[in-house]
């Protein structure tokens, strides 16, 4: 059986038609979604790519192994779980964006590959909307149509669709893993996705103004000079952002014509995540930040089909990204032989409810004692110069590093508890305020609610301190 991973970056869940968005277009998605199994509140362990991709690789929490920064991705001595597909005799293909192997490793677990391609100096040079004199929303001017081709999601989907036309009987199965750049800030694409969705037909962005935020939400309106921005400015670069995802879709869509084209479909598992999600205007707010809870960061899509399992079903209880290997694995036979927190979700995919038990979690931050894990450090001194998108976060996390610190979220059927070290904390009632608009930690009728969901958290933090390696030991 073939396995076929799209993994676009920073693609929350709330922006895709499956998953309930009546203001973009995304049929591919949809059709996954019609053929398979759709999870409805799947979260990610991290709201930053490589922690949140080391995590998915191993099936460890973050904090397990200090898989938490930008830059330490996987060793040599780290299990993963592409080593084991090659190891079960597949082909294993990587074009896109890597962010988890260092480079001994990729070359040790990967048999063909495409790195995305950066333009550092696009990425670093700063760009302001027509009414701007000074521009740090990560607004960009759109690409010629003609220039379609060459943005590198294009090539790298056009890559992955040669090997499954060159696909032939007897050939190794393939394990063919895109994690793609879009919808990824900075909010840019060709004329055609940049103008795709009217601003003024979508609804306003939620509210900057809310009562017991977190401070690290208005230190990065300041540092972004975010504060006077009219909300019809978030509201174009919300319309951008679902452009960049229908720009993900069509890129998507290749795929599946590619396998349905070849006679593959019957032979070919088909997965669609994200690592993260994006806040797109929503709160005043641009990108990510690397203790953010919100669903809009850490709800990300999970559409699984498999030849011969359940069509068009939805599963609504927990799950989280790290389960997708695990799942894989025990439809494929192949064993896992190390500890690990996934959970498969096999069950489901063939038209089982979830776990509505299951609580997940989530995780992100560094200590001011970590000076080497923050952002702003030398290792981006492309980013370090004033007009650089990535110089306002830059500066944030060097001169108001509390608002960087560690924090742990837990979110169960009803509620959504966040904790951090600075004692910033957040419960939100996720049936009654899915839009997480009212912060009840500082209510006191919900402190007995709040100690219980705080125990839960330390024991759960017990739980996956550490793991035992199993060789020596089975």
């Amino acid at each position: 059986m073939n396995v076929v991973f799209f993994f676009p970056d920073e693609m929350r869940a709330k922006s895709l038609s499956c998953y309930g968005n009546q203001y973009v277009k995304t049929p591919n998605f949809d059709r996954l979604a019609s053929e398979g199994t759709l999870f409805e509140n799947n979260y990610t362990t991290h709201p930053v790519c490589v922690a949140s991709r080391c995590s998915l690789m191993t099936g460890w929490y973050p904090h397990v192994e200090g898989f938490r920064t930008l830059r330490y991705f996987l060793q040599t001595e780290h299990p993963n779980f592409m080593r084991y597909l090659k190891q079960a005799g597949y082909e294993t293909h990587i074009y896109g964006k890597n962010h988890m192997f260092s480079d001994e490793v990729y070359a040790e677990c990967v048999d063909f590959s495409q790195e995305l391609q950066y333009d550092l100096s696009v990425m670093s040079k700063k760009k302001v909307l027509p009414e701007d004199t000074k521009d740090y929303k990560m607004y960009f001017d759109p690409l010629p149509d003609g220039r379609l081709e060459e943005i590198s999601d294009t090539k790298c989907v056009n890559e992955a669709v040669e090997v499954i036309k060159n696909y032939k009987q007897g050939d190794k199965p393939f394990f063919i893993f895109l994690p793609t750049f879009y919808p990824h800030a900075p909010y840019f694409l060709t004329e055609q996705y940049q103008n795709m969705y009217d601003p003024g037909k979508l609804p306003p962005c939620l509210p900057p103004d809310l009562e017991n935020k977190p401070e690290f939400q208005e230190l990065i309106r300041k540092y972004r000079e975010l504060g006077d921005t009219d909300e019809m400015v978030f509201r174009k670069i919300h319309a951008v952002y679902l452009g960049m995802c229908t720009y993900s879709d069509m890129l998507f869509g290749r795929v599946l014509d590619a396998i349905d084209a070849t006679g593959l479909s019957e032979d070919t598992i088909v997965v669609f995540s994200s690592d993260h999600g994006d806040w797109a205007g929503d709160y005043g707010l641009v990108e990510k930040w690397p203790n953010a809870f919100d669903d809009d960061i850490t709800k990300v899509p999970l559409i699984v089909r498999v030849p011969g399992y359940c069509k068009g079903h939805r599963v609504k209880e927990l799950t989280q990204t790290f389960d997708i290997f695990p799942t894989l694995f025990e439809i494929l036979g192949i064993d896992i032989c190390h500890d690990q927190f996934g959970i498969s979700l096999k069950q489901q995919l063939q038209g089982a409810a979830g776990d509505p038990q299951r609580t997940v979690y989530c995780e992100g931050g560094y200590d001011t004692r970590e000076p080497h894990a923050f952002e702003g450090s030398p290792k981006y001194s492309m980013f370090m110069q004033e007009g650089s998108i990535y110089y306002p976060k830059m500066m944030q996390q060097i001169y108001d590093r509390p608002s960087c610190c560690r924090g742990t979220m837990l979110r169960n059927s009803k509620y959504k508890l966040n904790i951090r070290t600075n004692g910033e904390n957040e419960l939100y009632d996720m049936e009654e305020d899915p839009d997480e608009k009212y912060n009840l930690y500082y209510k006191a009728e919900y402190r007995d609610i709040i100690c219980g969901l705080k125990d839960q958290m330390l024991t759960w933090l017990i739980h996956t301190s550490d793991v035992i390696p199993w060789e020596n030991h089975i």
